[in-house]
């Protein structure tokens, strides 16, 4: 098999440069035709979880007499921008109905791909927020965290320049940035190296490389601690002294970015992040070498329990599940003079998260679409109500709705007419194939709200344009509304560009004989 590079440390391998590349090339398209996962840590239940979180620490701020100075959230490799909408969405709510003062805030949308943050630019979900002052955008480097520049405020968040603490997202972030590789074993570091080759594929992009390629690992032994950082080498060599025949997965560069950001802040930070990972010392002693997770990009699991143990050399808490996570770990970090005072947070992470998080919610949900067909309609009800109205459960249990509208009473009639509109408010579309619109105009049709549906259907148009089916219902709706002109008009827009089309040559003739006119032509 090809070789395309000799045996380097775990953290310069050719991989990294693939994960870069396929992310600056693929842009939104990444997260839009589904390659990269991110429904679990961007769905609406997990925003709502981190505005709990957020508001929380902004009350125990409050409490303290901090409520002049902006606080900034910094969400990193942010993407698609959609657990930004769901956060703010969730948190506008609870800092509505606040009796206290609480500080300012503004979540800042950070990427380091420039697509992406014209992307958010011009997202219609977003702007009423940047119109607010409650959302800017920066390109941020994880490797170069020192200055920020917010692009629509032209602010320069520089060293030590914020009088509040910062609170950073980082959501499936730490597994897709280089990470180091070691071996240990009866108390010696060994340093991973690793070689790739390419299969007999011949991939033409860096998704197809990065499916493709094979690592082969060589351990060679280190009689030093590796990094100039102390705070690095002192985690680093714990661990060498307590561990036998473990391969680390050292997240080196997370930590790194961690320690430059709290240098941005006089006051300190909070660290909110969901990945799949690790954070306690039994699930990191003993592991295997690592394997790939390909999916366009890649990922391998986060060692939390290291981002820990250097919380703990700087005076941070931390808050990690007490039990083991199967799906993710959501965790939350403390960086701030008196960490004890900051009660709130501490008991909103033990509601938010402990007693039941985005976790749980998120392995019930993979259970319930086992059992989709078996659900009544108060189940449907209330699985969405449970999920925070979430688009993307609506679509998969669509097609079960839908065949059970003769089973619907005149009260769930009106419950499941109040949800569709919940569900379109909590949406915020990356134009994928799913036309979410279209599916709430065609329920709303059945469930004889006819005005309402026509106005889905139109926004259906708006972002996707002008597609036939759709069209037709406009059409037909207009035909049951008894607003025939109307329908006419669609009508003949619809076989100007396709003559042939069966279900609107019907309507027409159905049309031409009410109006005693030729419509088909």
């Amino acid at each position: 098999m090809p070789i395309i590079q000799q045996h380097t440390p775990f953290s310069q391998s050719k991989i990294w440069e693939l994960q870069r590349a396929y992310f600056e090339q693929a842009g939104i398209d990444a997260w839009r035709k589904g390659q990269v996962p991110h429904y679990v840590t961007s769905n609406p239940f997990i925003g709502k979880t981190y505005a709990g979180l957020v508001f929380a620490f902004l009350r125990d701020l409050a409490q303290q007499g901090k409520t002049h100075e902006t606080v900034y959230i910094l969400e990193l490799g942010a993407g698609h921008g959609r657990l930004c909408y769901h956060f703010l969405k969730h948190i506008e709510k609870l800092v509505a109905n606040m009796a206290i003062p609480l500080p300012p805030l503004c979540y800042i949308l950070s990427d380091f791909v420039e697509e992406n943050i014209k992307f958010w630019q011009s997202h219609s979900r977003l702007q009423p927020y940047l119109e607010k002052g409650w959302l800017d955008f920066a390109q941020v480097d994880a490797t170069q965290v020192s200055e920020i520049i917010l692009t629509h405020s032209g602010k320069r968040i520089l060293t030590e320049s914020l009088g509040q603490p910062l609170i950073v997202i980082a959501n499936y972030f730490f597994d897709t940035i280089p990470q180091e590789l070691f071996y240990i074993d009866q108390n010696k570091l060994y340093q991973c190296n690793v070689a790739l080759t390419i299969d007999d594929a011949h991939p033409e992009n860096p998704a197809e490389m990065l499916a493709h390629v094979q690592l082969d690992f060589e351990n060679h032994y280190l009689d030093y601690l590796p990094y100039k950082q102390t705070y690095l080498n002192t985690v680093l060599e714990e661990y060498a002294l307590s561990m036998d025949n473990t391969y680390l997965l050292y997240p080196h560069t997370g930590i790194e970015c961690i320690h430059q950001l709290r240098k941005l802040s006089q006051k300190g930070l909070l660290l909110l992040s969901a990945d799949k990972g690790y954070h306690r010392y039994e699930d990191v002693e003993g592991r295997p070498v690592p394997q790939l997770v390909t999916h366009g990009s890649f990922s391998l699991s986060v060692n939390y329990h290291a981002i820990i143990k250097y919380a703990q050399q700087h005076q941070g808490i931390s808050f990690f599940p007490k039990d083991n996570a199967n799906s993710i770990v959501l965790g939350c970090l403390l960086f701030v003079d008196h960490p004890e005072e900051y009660r709130e947070t501490g008991l909103a992470y033990t509601c938010l998260v402990d007693d039941f998080g985005p976790e749980e919610f998120f392995d019930l949900k993979k259970f319930n679409e086992k059992v989709f067909t078996q659900l009544s309609i108060q189940n449907i009800l209330g699985l969405i109500k449970l999920s925070n109205y979430d688009a993307r459960l609506f679509m998969q249990m669509f097609p079960h709705l839908f065949e059970r509208i003769h089973e619907i009473s005149f009260a769930e009639r009106w419950s499941i007419f109040k949800a569709l509109h919940r569900v379109w408010d909590t949406y915020y579309p990356l134009g994928e194939d799913d036309d979410l619109a279209f599916l709430i105009g065609e329920l709303l049709f059945n469930l004889k709200f006819y005005k309402e549906a026509i106005i889905y259907f139109n926004m259906s148009i708006n972002i996707y344009g002008d597609k036939v089916d759709t069209l037709y219902n406009i059409a037909l709706t207009f035909t049951v509304l008894e607003e025939h002109e109307k329908a006419k008009e669609v009508v003949q827009k619809i076989l100007k560009g396709n003559p042939e089309h069966a279900l609107t040559i019907q309507l027409a003739e159905y049309m031409g004989n009410l109006l005693s006119t030729e419509l088909v032509r």
